[in-house]
């Protein structure tokens, strides 16, 4: 017979989302028992236990082994209460960190996708560009042809090592005395875009840019930056710094390398008179 002011142990489960199932085993191995068992073995639980599977539940959730928090349960003093907690609040931090890394990333595949299928691969432009938050790595000064793991992993180490979520849209700087000297192949930087600055280590400077798009991969640049340089020059441009390639539509959006886009941007302004 239900007791007053108890909970089944359905009631409980359903308020706690905490299954059955793993009340009866947290109840076997003592870690949580509930506060009354009948002679016919049906368990109930007091409003009072919530607050305390609740705690168990996150510890459970940051990685904290059963054993362990049973044993804190067992003897748990203010002070190691409060360490505990402590710890956790950072863990949450972090993890807090991390979901806003991966909603960022998210973001920027969205709006990359959608300016993919919007560009105009024929078309180039002037923008104004904002300062726009990257994750640069090192100088490899390479040609895109001889790029290997060799050049890659660090660089992936590098945003582990920061925090940085995987998938953001990738890309590379190409130096402007490269793109003067016609040498457009050769990569000085990997880089990724972000949208949260607090993941930052570099900026994409803001001012004008001249913008170029076309099909296939960062292997397939070439007509792109010709149809550019052709563009600066019957428009009377200078180049003024750096080119920042990047893939609105990459394999995540289409393994048909003919739907790919990569776009281009070359920091650019008027040329003198």
């Amino acid at each position: 017979m239900k007791r007053n002011n108890l909970l089944t142990i359905s009631e409980f489960s359903k308020i706690t989302d905490v299954s059955r199932k793993a009340l009866i085993f947290y109840d076997n191995i003592g870690l949580f028992s509930p506060e009354f068992t009948g002679e016919n073995g049906y368990r109930y639980y007091s409003r009072e236990q919530i607050y305390m599977l609740s705690v168990i539940s996150i510890l459970k959730e940051f990685g904290m082994p059963l054993i362990k928090i049973r044993e804190y349960m067992k003897n748990c003093t203010p002070l190691e209460t409060i360490q505990l907690l402590e710890q956790q609040e950072k863990n949450i931090e972090q993890r807090i960190k991390e979901l806003q890394g991966a909603q960022d990333m998210l973001d920027i595949r969205m709006n990359y996708l959608k300016q993919g299928i919007d560009s105009d691969i024929q078309n180039i432009g002037i923008i104004k560009q904002e300062k726009t938050p990257l994750f640069v790595g090192d100088s490899i000064d390479v040609e895109k042809t001889l790029l290997s793991d060799e050049h890659w992993l660090p660089y992936d180490w590098s945003c582990k090592d920061h925090g940085i979520t995987f998938g953001y849209p990738e890309g590379f700087i190409v130096k402007k005395e490269n793109i003067c000297n016609k040498r457009t192949d050769v990569v000085d930087k990997i880089i990724c875009y972000l949208g949260n600055p607090i993941f930052a280590n570099e900026y994409m400077p803001a001012g004008s840019y001249l913008v170029g798009c076309g099909t296939g991969g960062f292997e397939d640049t070439e007509p792109i930056y010709q149809r550019m340089l052709q563009y600066i020059e019957e428009h009377q441009l200078e180049i003024d710094g750096n080119a920042y390639e990047e893939r609105l539509i990459d394999e995540v959006g289409s393994k048909d390398k003919t739907n790919q886009i990569i776009q281009i941007k070359i920091k650019i302004r008027q040329r003198a008179e």
